[in-house]
């Protein structure tokens, strides 16, 4: 009978050392590995001399400008383009030592000079890099298909609006004297232009068409019977016009016939701006932010195959096709201090770069860097949007 219940205490020994060492095992087994964290990219801080996306504003009007209702907005004909791809960010190549091609024409281009408080169009020889100022107290440049003749907007207090010249000539012509007036580009006749303006009342961006006709010499372009609220038109060789906009609810950039009728929408972004037309009439560059950075793309004319060209941590745009249609030119502020505490300030610093059409062998185009970005000595806050409403131009030999 002892020896039983020894053996009886012995078994319940065992079972009771066998059951904890499984327990022990099951919770060993349940203790997850620890998750190795991923590294965050920087967040974007915009810096606050940038002009906001909506329309800007006196004391006297609302402190954001209102939704048009579809009585004021032209509406939406066709069907809705295919998002643009928008990969995340990352840091720029240098692009240093990449040699630049044999390059020919002439750029013109703008820089905000800090001394003077007021932009100059320069121009650069491209063959030679030569750079010398062309035109004082201007800015956005355009010049005739045929090269003949050139407008500009003009910051010199005495003779505000949209001027113009001969290219060689020294005659200048006040074609528009509201200095809410910016941005103009020529129709295909070399006779009339386009341009974007804030003159009305309610500060909003309308787009007019110089005639040169009648008392005003300009009329506004409507679509079935309300203006066209827009900024930044471009023509196309055929006659019609790209311009950032909105109709009812959906922005981004839309085409128009000459006379303002047939409004079809080819990105579907609110920021999609500066468009700059191809040579042929293909293909449409502008800048975009729908990666929360500046960047270049590029979509066909009929609102298909949009690209992203750049696509890294820095600000990039005002794209210019080269006349052959192989090359664009663009800014970049490539050179600052990124990704640490990059914003936009007086200070910010830009370069030109150069890229193949399709985006490839992206390389400085110069050594120098210039300020783009500011408002003008005595110019109204509303009335100057800074280096997102800027252009360069591309001429011919």
């Amino acid at each position: 009978m002892s020896n039983l219940k020894q053996l009886g205490l012995t078994l319940s020994t065992l079972i009771i050392l066998t059951s904890s060492l499984i327990l022990a095992a099951c919770d060993s087994s349940s203790t997850p590995t620890p998750v190795p964290v991923g590294t965050l990219r920087p967040t974007f801080t915009p810096g606050a001399p940038e002009q906001p996306t909506t329309e800007p504003t006196r004391t006297t009007a609302p402190t954001s400008t209102p939704a048009p209702s579809s009585e004021t907005r032209p509406p939406v004909a066709g069907t809705e383009p295919a998002a643009v791809s928008s990969p995340s960010p990352s840091p720029a190549a240098t692009g240093a030592g990449r040699p630049l091609p044999e390059l020919g024409g002439t750029l013109l281009f703008p820089i905000f000079d800090a001394t003077d408080q007021t932009y100059h169009i320069y121009e650069m020889d491209l063959a030679s890099g030569r750079t010398k100022k062309f035109i004082e107290e201007a800015s956005q440049p355009a010049v005739t298909s045929n090269g003949e003749r050139i407008a500009w907007r003009s910051w010199d207090q005495e003779q505000r609006g949209l001027l113009s010249r001969l290219m060689n000539g020294t005659d200048t012509w006040q074609m528009i004297s509201f200095s809410e007036a910016a941005r103009p580009d020529w129709a295909p006749d070399n006779q009339q232009f386009v341009f974007p303006s804030r003159q009305e009342p309610d500060r909003q961006s309308r787009l007019y068409l110089f005639t040169g006709t009648g008392e005003e010499q300009f009329i506004e372009l409507r679509t079935h019977g309300s203006p066209i609220i827009g900024r930044t038109p471009a023509y196309l060789p055929d006659g019609s016009i790209v311009y950032q906009g909105c109709a009812e609810s959906l922005c981004g950039l839309f085409l128009i016939d000459a006379d303002g009728a047939n409004p079809r929408r080819l990105t579907e972004f609110k920021d999609d701006t500066a468009p700059a037309v191809s040579p042929d009439g293909e293909k449409i560059a502008y800048m975009s932010k729908i990666s929360g950075y500046w960047q270049v793309n590029v979509v066909n004319a009929d609102g298909t195959a949009q690209q992203s060209l750049t696509d890294d941590w820095y600000w990039n745009g005002l794209p210019a096709w080269s006349p052959d249609g192989r090359y664009i030119v663009f800014v970049s502020t490539r050179d600052e201090n990124w990704p640490d505490n990059f914003q936009l300030s007086e200070n910010t610093d830009f370069r030109l770069w150069i890229m193949d059409a399709t985006g490839e062998n992206q390389r400085p185009l110069s050594d120098s860097t210039f300020r783009l970005d500011g408002v003008p000595a005595g110019v109204p806050q509303d009335e100057a949007w800074g280096w997102i409403e800027e252009r360069m131009l591309w001429l011919s030999e």
